[in-house]
């Protein structure tokens, strides 16, 4: 049965459809929650019953043991119309929107990514790859660097995501999700304005990795902004050479000012 013919499918049962009525207000479901509107007891047909309407098309399955309702405005692609934002944040727990997906989620790059970035403070065994048509990464991290959360909303529903500063420190900690140190340097240069400089050089050393400062501050001092000064006294700077960015091959000149080997072009 293809999707169109998923349309004028077979009228639901009465528990089917007083069902979805009561778990489509949610934006997902448990299967716990299903369980509970229906009445059903441990060992019961709730597995079954879900699976029936999902063959239906009535709703469709994010991860194991959660759902979310199918709405008849869904079209022919019958979709749930959940943002990828809410979708992440039933992946794993603790999830916030981090990397390249917060980069451009706070219009610091014009770059749209295909994946949808995803940090949490624990190690995930199995990567969630492809949900309802789009791509998910899970970054695991270490609980020392779980911090700069805030909360925000989309269609009243919330999420969480890494705030401007963090969101610059973690692309100086992992480039490889940001698209490199390049789109980082861009961010500064064109929101500069919008950050908290305290906020951001206190991130820088909080993170517990000495390339994070030593790439701030290189970039600071080559786009000409803010206390470099500053952040040097407060971010203690490991001795030895880090690379500008780890995605790029080693070549370049070293800055023994900072401690790096610059191995990326940076345009003041």
């Amino acid at each position: 049965m293809n999707d169109a013919q998923n349309i004028t499918r077979e009228p639901l049962g009465k528990m089917e459809a007083g069902f979805l009525a009561k778990a489509g207000v949610h934006p997902t479901f448990s299967l716990a929650f299903a369980r509970q509107i229906l009445g059903h007891t441990k060992h019961d047909p709730t597995p079954q019953f879900l699976e029936r309407l999902q063959s239906k098309g009535w709703i469709r399955r994010i991860r194991r043991g959660r759902f979310a309702v199918v709405p008849l405005s869904s079209g022919e692609d019958r979709s749930p119309q959940l943002h990828e934002f809410v979708v992440a944040m039933e992946l794993v727990s603790p999830a916030v929107i981090a990397y390249w997906s917060a980069l451009n989620h706070h219009g610091m790059t014009e770059q749209l990514p295909r994946t949808v970035f995803v940090a949490t403070d624990h190690p995930v065994r199995r990567q969630p790859g492809e949900v309802l048509g789009v791509r998910y990464k899970i970054v695991s991290l270490k609980p020392g660097k779980f911090f700069g959360i805030m909360k925000d909303w989309i269609d009243e529903i919330p999420f969480s995501v890494t705030d401007r500063e963090k969101t610059i420190i973690d692309g100086l900690d992992l480039p490889q999700h940001v698209g490199g140190v390049s789109e980082i340097a861009k961010a500064l240069k064109t929101s500069w304005k919008t950050l908290d400089e305290k906020k951001l050089r206190s991130s820088a050393a909080k993170i517990g990795n000495s390339a994070v400062a030593k790439r701030l501050g290189f970039l600071m001092e080559t786009l000409g902004l803010g206390d470099v000064e500053a952040l040097r006294t407060e971010a203690l700077l490991a001795p030895g050479f880090s690379p500008l960015d780890p995605t790029m091959p080693k070549r370049g000149k070293y800055s023994r000012r900072w401690g790096l080997l610059v191995n990326a072009e940076i345009e003041p």
